[in-house]
């Protein structure tokens, strides 16, 4: 699958701030696999001359932590649901 990882990032970060958990998720596993598989990674914090492996350390670590974010964010809801029944 070919991406475009500057607009993966930049949707991925917009569904986040609007709380898409779903988009956010998949677009976070879409992008980490991506760089996974060592694809140039999206243009994150700072500019091009930090080079690509700041910018894909930077990408890797914040999927991570989305797809982190989106697992806790499903557990509580669960628990909530659980817990007025």
């Amino acid at each position: 699958m070919i991406i475009d990882p500057n607009q993966t990032w930049d949707e991925m970060l917009l569904a986040l701030k609007r709380k898409k958990w779903d988009i956010a998720e998949e677009l976070a596993f879409t992008l980490h696999d991506w760089l996974l598989a060592n694809k140039p990674p999206p243009l994150t914090v700072g500019d091009e001359g930090l080079g690509k492996r700041w910018h894909q350390t930077i990408a890797s670590f914040t999927c991570l932590v989305i797809i982190n974010k989106v697992k806790e964010i499903r557990k509580r809801r669960e628990k909530k649901k659980g817990g007025t029944l």
